[in-house]
């Protein structure tokens, strides 16, 4: 199997791809997110295409911006995209080769990327380049502060897991707002009670951590909805 990597602009190699990306994300994905994605200002990008023959087989979109409030500038892995028959292949090791050297090039501190629960077939290829787990979120969506109560007790009753922060999230129109919750006394302090998710921050303080905290999450009594879990690669 010869794969072939072309690098180009994200609008004209969008039409490339738009054919695969709901077989690359199992339909959780389409074509339509993708360019709404492509469609928001960041200030260097770099979009990725793998060819087999003139077959497209994968994608990656990697963006640098800076951050005032870190006052520093970061590169992201928007998304990784591989037709599930060739993620045995090392297209996706090829793509975070080419997504550091583009961060290097532009001068960020360092390169992360969030792995979702559909992407954790990335996180071999992760280990092998050198990129850090460094917290996980996990979300669930709820509709009042009961549930939000029993998810935060559930918690707390596992020493192994170490929460950095737990957040109740609310519509406000268009946006989120958000609220830090770390005791039941932390509800009564909350005008509304209207809550939508419950969101847990997680520390891993080293690479084997990351199996062992997982674990951990997943033996709770909760269903989260969502897994993510941040990578980071120092430049």
């Amino acid at each position: 199997m010869t794969i072939k990597i072309v690098q180009g602009t994200p609008k004209k190699l969008y039409k490339e791809v738009s054919p695969i990306v709901k077989d690359c994300f199992e339909g959780v994905w389409t074509e339509k997110d993708l360019l709404q994605l492509l469609d928001l200002p960041h200030e260097n990008n770099l979009f990725l295409v793998a060819y087999e023959e003139d077959k497209p087989v994968g994608y990656a979109f990697v963006v640098a911006d800076y951050d005032k409030s870190v006052d520093t500038k970061i590169a992201t892995i928007q998304e990784i995209g591989v037709l599930p028959e060739f993620r045995e292949s090392e297209i996706a090791e090829d793509f975070l080769d080419k997504a550091i050297q583009f961060s290097k090039a532009t001068k960020a501190e360092y390169l992360e990327q969030v792995v979702s629960t559909i992407d954790q077939w990335l996180i071999p290829a992760f280990v092998k380049k050198n990129l850090k787990p460094s917290e996980i979120k996990a979300d669930r969506e709820i509709s009042s502060f009961n549930e939000a109560k029993l998810i935060l007790t559930n918690i707390k009753k596992n020493p192994k897991i170490t929460v950095l922060m737990n957040q109740l999230f609310f519509e406000d129109n268009d946006k989120l707002e958000t609220h830090i919750v770390e005791n039941e006394a932390d509800f009564e302090l909350i005008k509304r009670n209207d809550p939508i998710a419950f969101g847990s921050i997680i520390s891993i303080d080293k690479a084997d951590d990351l199996e062992n905290t997982l674990t951990e999450l997943k033996n709770l009594d909760i269903e989260w909805d969502e897994i993510g879990i941040t990578f980071n690669y120092m430049l």
